[in-house]
Order: C-alpha cells, then structure tokens, then sequence
C-alpha cells in the first residue's frame, strides 16, 4: 500500500495502526476489488484507478461495520451461551461434580439425570429433519435395489437442475428445489447462531475430493484435469483482468497439496487440524469454482469416490454438527469449552486434591469426547494400511452376520421396557409395531420418514451391528447388501419407526392434557422431563396443531407440525424461525434418544469406547477397532441400559428395571437361540436337562449381555471350530486363529493317519468367508446341498463325525441330519 493510502487511513481511523491491521485493510481491499471485477468485469475495467480503489474501500468500510455488528454480537451471544452452562453445571447434582456436567453437555447420557440436550442430540435432530425434507431428492436419485444402486441418469439430471441447468426431468428439479430450500435453511440457522456464511446465489452443492485418488495423480495432472473444467470468470485480478493460465495453476498448486495430504499440511502442534472460530466456517469464498454440472459430475467421476447421497449427507451431517456447537458453547465453541473445561477441573482438583488422579482421567477423556463429536480428527496416516483395515471388517460383516436379524429378537425387550419407563401406551405400540413390519403400508414409512424418525438406512449407516468407519469402497458395499438382504435393516428401522411414532402421539397426549411440563407428575414424564424442554419449548408445542394419523396416532406432535405454526402466533417469544426450530429439535432430540434407548444403537459415547475416535490408518488405532469389531452392540446395552437402570430413582424402581430387562432379553434371547438351532438343521435343545445352566447363559448372552457379538461367539464358527479367547479378540484375531490351526492340522492329521480331515476343515474355513453364506433363510439350503457335500467329499466320514460331537458335548439331534441333502 502506498505511503499517501497508509496516511489518509490512518488519519481516518484517528489513531496510529499496526503493520498487521494496515496488511490486513490492504488485504481486503484487492479482495473486493477481485469481487467487483469478477461481477461485472466490462464496467470495472472501464473505472479508473482510483475509482476502482474508492468503491472497494467503501466496500471494506462496509464490511468493517458488519463485522464490528456481528462482533457486538457474538459477544453478547458467547456469554449467553457461558450463562446457560453455567446455570445447568452449577445445579448438576450427580456424581463426578461440575466436570461431569461438562461432559454431558457433549453426548447422550442414558441416566437421565441431566436435563440438557447434548451437542451429540442436537446435531442428530438437525440432521435427521433436515433429511426428512429431502424426500423428493432421494427420488430423484431413485435407488434400486435394497437402496444400492443409484440412478446414474438420475443423479446427472439432478446436478443439472442443482447447477441452474433444466433437464426437464420434474422429479430431479422438484430435488432440487428441496435441497435448496434445507441448505438455506439450515444456512439462516447457523448465521443466527453467529455464524456467517454469505449467501451465493450459483452455489448447488457441496464437493468431494479423494485423498487417496488425488495423491495417485501427479499435481500437473490434477491441476491440468481441473483447469478446464473451471468457471474461469470466477478468477480476476484486482483490475479486472481474468488471472492468466499460471496464475490459476499457482492456485490450484496449493488446493492440491492440502486434498492430496488429507489436511496434513495444516496441522497444528497437537496434530489435529487447525481451525479458528466454528462461526467463521462456510464463510471462505468457494474458491474451486466449476463452470457446469458436466464438469462437476466428471471430476466426481475422476477424483471423488463417494456416492451423490453420501456428498450431500456429508454436508448436511456437518452442517448440522456446526449449528449444534455454536448453539450449546457460543460462536467459538473450541474457546468457551476449553476455558471452561480448564477452569472445572482446576477447581474441582483444588477443592478434592486426594482426587486429582481421577480428575485428570475425567478431564482428558471429556476433552477427547468433545473432539470426537467436533470432528476434530486427525488425518488417515497410512491411507493403504486404513483401506485394507477397512476391508477386512467388512468383509467379515458380510459374511458372519447374515443371520443377526434372529438375534435381533431382543429388540422387542428393550423396546417394550423403554415404552415402559416413557410411561407410553403398550396396546399403541404393539398396533404401530405391526403397521411398520407390513412392506405393503408405503403410507406408515412416509409418515415417519417425514416426521425425521429411522433414517439410519437411508444414511448407509451399519454402525449398530459393526462399525462406522467404513469408507466407501465395494467392500462396504458386500457388507450394506448383506445387512439389507438379511431384513437386519427393515427389522430395525422398522421397530424404531414404531416406537417414534408412539412416543411422538404420547408426548402430543401430554401436551393436549397439561398446559406446563412443570406441571406433570415426575411418574408420568421423569425421562421426558430429562431432556431440558423449557416451558417455552412447551409453550410453542401447544400452538402446533397435532395430527392425525389413523391406526389410533391421533395426537401425533411432529416437528413439521411445530414448523408450520404462524409467525404471528410466535411475535411474543422472540424469532419466529429460531424459537420454533428449537422447539422442533427439543421434540425431535427427546425422541431419537429415546428411540435409540428402545432399538439399542450406539452412540458416541460406546463408539469411543470401541476406537472410533482412533486414527485410522494407525495399527494401534485399525487394531482396537477389529478387537472391538461386534462390540459395540453389547457395550451399549450396559451403557445404556444398565446405567439408567442403576440410577432409577428407588431401590425397588432399580430392582423392578434390571429384572424385567434381565427377565425379557434372556427369555427372547432363549427364543432366537432355539430358532437359530432350527435353522441350523438341529433339534431345539433341552432346556431342563443336564445342559440346562450352559443353554440359559447362553440365551443371556444372546439376548441382552452379549448382543450380536453373542450371534458370533455362540455360532457354529465358535463351537465347531476357533477357542473362546481369539473369539473374544475379536473376529480377525478369530480368522487368524482358524488359519493357523488349519496349517497346524495338516501335518497332525498326516501323522495321525487323518490327512482326508484336512480337506474339511479348508472348506469349512473357506465357507466362513463367503459374504451371504449365512443368511438365516438360505444357511440350511446351501449347508447341506453345497458345503456339507464338499466336506464329505474331501473329508469322508467328517459330517458324521461332527454329528456325533453334537450329540456327545451338547446333547443334541438333527432334524435335518448333516450328510442328507433333504430333509427326511
């Protein structure tokens, strides 16, 4: 900047500026002037000098007055934020002090004993609601198949329309008007937290670069793919000129180094990524700018590797995530939380210094739940190692667990207990239980879809029964196939939609008979009580105008019935759109927790535990997540049930809660093991006899102690084959083992005289990696038409002999004997 601009500033701003603050001015004046330029490049290239520099300073004068608004205002909105966790910490009474508070205010806890909806809830519900509006987009796309495939014509013209480019394809343009509408929505949302992102009229979509695609391609390539795929407008000099070829490859240079190192080159000295303020994300100029869909699609084609549904998910997902943040901590929730995170635990040592071991274990494991639901992860360290990691936990999804669904009895337990405690109506529940098992009732799926309720299948997500660090690749594709075609999925979207729909018409009875939640008996909503619903919230609730949606829901609160309310009808309580979608949320927040209570499915908290948190492409972090792998399900049956169950309020409210969940899962858990047996082609085992006390622990571990993992431990593949602690390892540690027992037994069978066992057992350990080889409706078909008769055929006598095992170590027959190709 010239001396004379230094001076007239300086003289302007009546005080002696900083280096910094004048770079900084100069800064954003060339930026403004490669704003106007890029807008209207014929009018500004006929201004002179200094009127192109006179209209991007009153530009930056303009945007120096917004920012010092929107600072005013992020202040005022930061100690608001302090002033509400200060409230709700300082009146936490439950064990583990003020720190513990903190915590919860970060992910669900299932004791109930904290009314505060959680950043983990919160973004949850944003999510969730936000894919609720998308139905006409997930149409467009038209998936087929179980929801594997996507229509490629689809996703073309959805881009189009998504770009501002008609196809005349009416499901596509209707898509994208829904897209639209939420990423607007949840944009106003943010900004109204703090945030700032600017609105852009030709934005369509978000995008995606591979890591791994990018860094196989060398940075010419990359650049020169990309260059003429470019809107090349977008990218002017300050004086109006469009920047030259190596202008725009210099640029392109350093967006490659970051897509190409996953982030690594900006890394701070934790390792983590760096970021500033949460409420300056999304306001960066989009600076990779293609010129039409067509590019946009091809460079997806090249160098992305998610599917459109995954993109667009991706986004709303961290959206959601951000909104969450600067709503519970303020517009820089990284500071508020760490400040307070330092000064509770500096405190809470200071007060109980004989505790300060068990601090500092608190301290660091809520600082590392805070940068798990943040998402500040660090970079994949070895791409390779992390894909084939990848691989292997899918592939053994795919091929041991085709007949969880029948473990998945269990759920009904779970389900009616949780109904049980919510105070919900059984009859009701059993009603929308069984319109949600019908495939034919399209109209109960759209109802719920459309309330924000079951969306994990729609997300791709497995991560209830295995894991959710499966990226994409055909790999996971085996795993999603096999879940779906087993009925795992439907059986537990169809249960959750159920019991959303149930406790939606019961929270909607509540607000119809009750004008205050203060008001209510702690009996009739202690849970609901627990989710930090305000009066306000309840206020706004009673103004939505219920629905009615037949099979007895006749009071059915849905957060779209909250989101119609006139404005009008809201003047009194501030920001009709704010107070309104935070009503939606508490709704919506309270529901999903509970749902997930009911349909046991992990939260963040249980995918800690499990290593979801870990570095992937690290060995330590891959090997806890296959040691972990079908854990997740049984660890979060004790952390959830079993922890509110111990925090009821009454010695008898405890006893009363562990014995009908004890009593319910063990008894379904009993029912799915003598169906499993059935499946299997045996006789269902004697529950009075001799093996009595082995078969009623199993069904305890099948049914509500070990879960899914109990479907693993307890199968064929464990009892016929490896020991009980490579199981426990872990299923890889469990193929490990069956491969180094299988060489072992090569040489012992030829010294035994046995060298026919060995083609048995090859073939047995070869079944148990084909995907889909034990879906529970087609195991006995394929057992003895194919695998069986391979055994007897390398391994003469082998299927008699496994059938005299059975009968000798589990006193068990056969209905369908082994070496008979049909029943007898």
């Amino acid at each position: 900047m010239r001396q004379e601009c230094i001076q007239a500033i300086t003289a302007a701003s009546k005080r002696t500026l900083t280096s910094a603050e004048i770079q900084g001015i100069e800064d954003r004046i060339v930026k403004n002037m490669r704003h106007l330029a890029r807008n209207d490049p014929t009018s500004w290239r006929s201004l002179s000098e200094s009127e192109r520099m006179q209209r991007a300073g009153h530009m930056a004068a303009e945007a120096l007055e917004r920012e010092a608004t929107l600072k005013k205002r992020r202040v005022a909105l930061t100690i608001a934020a302090r002033q509400r966790l200060d409230n709700f910490i300082a009146g936490y009474k439950g064990k583990g002090g003020k720190l513990e508070a903190l915590n919860r205010t970060i992910a669900f806890h299932a004791d109930g004993k904290a009314p505060f909806l959680s950043v983990e809830s919160r973004t949850k519900a944003t999510r969730d609601y936000a894919l609720s509006q998308l139905d006409e987009l997930f149409s467009a796309i038209d998936p087929r198949f179980f929801q594997l495939f996507e229509d490629k014509q689809g996703i073309s013209d959805l881009v189009y329309e998504m770009r501002g480019q008609d196809t005349g394809n009416v499901r596509a343009k209707k898509g994208a008007e829904a897209w639209k509408n939420v990423s607007e929505l949840l944009r106003r949302r943010f900004n109204d937290a703090g945030g700032d992102i600017g609105h852009l009229e030709d934005w369509g979509m978000p995008q995606h670069h591979s890591m791994e695609k990018v860094g196989k391609a060398t940075q010419s390539d990359w650049v020169g793919f990309v260059m003429g795929k470019l809107d090349r407008n977008k990218y002017v000099k300050e004086n109006g000129e469009l920047m030259s070829d190596k202008d725009v490859a210099d640029f392109l240079g350093h967006a490659y180094k970051t897509i190409a190192t996953g982030g690594m080159n900006k890394l701070g000295d934790s390792g983590r990524r760096l970021s500033g303020a949460r409420a300056n994300r999304g306001n960066a100029e989009r600076q990779i700018h293609f010129k039409d869909a067509e590019g946009y699609l091809a460079y997806q084609q090249r160098f992305g590797e998610k599917s459109m549904w995954d993109i667009l998910v991706n986004h709303l997902d961290g959206m959601s995530k951000d909104i969450a943040l600067v709503e519970t901590y303020g517009p820089n929730p990284d500071q508020v939380f760490r400040s307070l995170l330092d000064e509770l635990a500096a405190k809470t040592a200071d007060e109980t210094p004989s505790r300060t071991g068990k601090i500092k274990k608190l301290k660091n494991k809520t600082e590392d739940l805070y940068n798990f639901i943040a998402g500040k992860t660090q970079p994949i360290a070895n791409p390779h190692i992390a894909r084939w990691a990848d691989h292997v936990r899918n592939w053994l999804v795919a091929s041991r667990l085709g007949s969880a669904l029948i473990s998945s009895l269990s759920d009904n337990g779970t389900m009616y207990l949780t109904a049980k405690v919510n105070n919900l109506p059984m009859a009701q529940l059993l009603r929308n239980q069984l319109a949600a098992m019908n495939p034919a009732n399209k109209d109960e799926i759209r109802l719920a879809r459309g309330a924000g309720l079951a969306m994990e299948t729609l997300l791709g997500s497995v991560n209830r029964w295995a894991t959710d660090n499966m990226g994409p690749s055909p790999s996971r594709w085996v795993a999603n196939a096999v879940m779906r075609a087993s009925g795992l999925s439907a059986w537990s979207d169809a249960h959750k939609r159920a019991y959303g729909v149930t406790m939606m018409g019961g929270i909607g009875n509540l607000v119809r008979k009750h004008a205050d939640i203060a008001k209510i008996a702690d009996e009739d909503a202690r849970i609901l009580k627990s989710k930090g619903i305000s009066s306000q919230d309840w206020k706004i609730w009673k103004l939505a105008e219920q629905e009615d949606w037949g099979n007895g829901n006749t009071t059915m609160l849905t957060p779209e019935s909250i989101m119609r309310i006139p404005n009008e009808k809201l003047a009194a309580l501030g920001n009709a759109e704010r107070v309104k979608f935070e009503a939606m949320r508490k709704l919506l927040g309270a529901v999903s927790e509970e749902v997930d209570m009911a349909v046991v499915t992990p939260g963040a908290r249980e995918r800690m535990v499990t290593g979801a948190a870990m570095q992937r492409g690290d060995w330590r972090g891959e090997l806890v997540r296959s040691v972990f792998l079908f854990k997740s399900f049984p660890i979060a049956v004790m952390m959830r049930h079993w922890s509110r169950a111990l925090n009821m309020p009454s010695a008898g409210g405890r006893a009363a809660y562990l014995a009908a969940f004890l009593a319910s899962t063990t008894v379904l858990g009993a029912m799915s093991q003598q169906i499993s047996e059935v499946i299997a082609g045996r006789n269902p085992r004697d529950i009075t006899g001799d093996k009595a006390l082995q078969f009623w622990v199993n069904a305890f571990l099948k049914g509500g102690g070990a879960g899914l993992y109990g479907d693993f431990l307890l199968s064929d593949h464990t009892r016929y084959g490896s020991g009980a602690l490579a199981s426990m390892l872990g299923p890889v540690a469990g193929v490990v083992d069956d491969a180094i027992k299988l060489l072992q037994g090569i040489p012992l069978n030829a010294v035994e005289g046995k060298p026919e066992q060995t083609g048995g057992d090859l073939v047995k350990f070869a079944k148990g990696m084909i995907p889909g080889q034990n879906l529970w409706y087609t195991k006995a078909v394929f057992d003895h038409m194919v695998f069986n008769q391979l055994q007897e055929i390398f391994s003469p006598g082998y299927l008699r002999r496994m059938e005299k095992r059975s009968r000798k170590e589990f006193n068990q027959t056969y209905w369908w004997r082994p070496q008979d190709r049909l029943p007898q």
